[in-house]
């Protein structure tokens, strides 16, 4: 009997000093999360998400209008985790000022959701470019982009479960949901190589040009420090589409992100499997699969981070993604190796007119 009733003190105690445990955790994470800058969004499909990698990339395909959804999720075997999702839609909406000129317009949705308390980020963007012509074909040119939207970050409190009430949560300067304005922009070029249907393509862009003020405390009683504002994040990715034979096309590709400390980067390829055709229309279907390889660099010091394993199947004007990603950094013990899934589809919609047919872009498809 009293060696039950010290398992019970014993395990009475230990549950307390879990919940104080716990309540510590979660004020420090309300804390820096209050005053952090973290790392943006990341996906892992570089074709599937072209106007939230570079505003530049509005409008750039051979279609006039695209739909696209993107669902993201991570770390679920050990937290909480992330749950992401992008959709947006972009088309060529006028023709510029020269022959082959197009303007596109587009809008952008992102929802993510991370954490116990449900820490979200809200955004809605319109998006603009201008592509211009740099021959009279309209197969060589350069694209300039902006992007302009309200970016809305929340705690769920509900959720929040501690022993003892923090003050700085109920003070009048915390307020468990912000509102900031984002600014981005970006450049893209493309150019054709040799006479078949090859190119290679580079982009640039500059994400939180205006470096919005972030936390949930509100400034104006306190003095303002530079970790507070948002970090701009610089952006450089490009590839090329090289034809094999009739059936096999390489499509290689880079991503390199850098924001603040934090450094991302990511190369790999995709090899497409298609339909035989004899001209250089779309075929009606195509199978890729590939591989990519993404790693950090912070303080000088590079680290893994994952592999990317991408399949993806192109049926008419429909494109279907899906990939995985193995993680491979240190956290790899607790993930089991398990990054999370992706997924993607995109629509492609092409309005008869007979007026554009001459003054069509030849844009690339990534």
């Amino acid at each position: 009997m009293v060696t039950s009733l010290l398992l019970w003190l014993g395990r009475k105690h230990l549950a307390k000093l879990y919940q104080k445990i716990r309540y510590w955790l979660i004020i420090l994470l309300l804390i820096a999360v209050g005053q952090m800058n973290a790392q943006d969004v990341h996906l892992s499909h570089i074709h599937a998400s072209p106007t939230f990698l570079n505003p530049a990339m509005t409008g750039l395909f051979k279609q006039d209008l695209r739909l696209i959804a993107n669902y993201r999720s991570q770390w679920q075997t050990f937290t909480k985790g992330y749950r992401t999702f992008v959709a947006s839609a972009d088309m060529k909406a006028y023709r510029g000022f020269g022959l082959r000129d197009e303007i596109g317009l587009g809008i952008q949705l992102l929802a993510d959701q991370a954490g116990d308390l449900d820490f979200s980020n809200t955004s809605a963007n319109l998006s603009m470019s201008y592509l211009k012509a740099l021959n009279d074909d309209g197969s060589n040119f350069i694209s300039v982009g902006f992007q302009a939207g309200i970016i809305q970050n929340r705690l769920n409190l509900a959720d929040l479960r501690v022993f003892e009430e923090d003050p700085s949560l109920n003070s009048p300067d915390f307020s468990n949901r912000i509102n900031y304005f984002d600014v981005s922009a970006g450049v893209g070029w493309f150019a054709p190589l040799g006479l078949r249907d090859d190119y290679v393509y580079l982009g640039g862009a500059m994400h939180h040009i205006n470096r919005a003020f972030v936390s949930f405390f509100d400034s104006e009683n306190n003095d303002v420090e530079e970790s507070l504002y948002l970090y701009q994040k610089y952006t450089l990715h490009g590839g090329a589409s090289i034809r094999i034979n009739r059936f096999s096309t390489l499509k290689p590709s880079f991503i390199f992100h850098d924001q603040g400390p934090h450094r991302e980067f990511n190369v790999g390829t995709f090899f497409k499997i298609m339909k035989e055709y004899k001209t250089y229309i779309r075929p009606e279907y195509s199978f890729y699969f590939g591989a990519w390889l993404r790693w950090s660099n912070k303080a000088g010091s590079f680290d893994r981070d994952a592999v990317i394993g991408s399949i993806r199947y192109d049926y008419k004007d429909f494109i279907f993604s899906f990939s995985f990603d193995m993680n491979i950094s240190s956290l790899s013990k607790a993930s089991r190796f398990l990054g999370g899934p992706e997924l993607s589809l995109i629509k492609l919609f092409d309005f008869y007119r007979p007026e554009r047919r001459r003054t069509r872009v030849k844009c690339p498809e990534f």
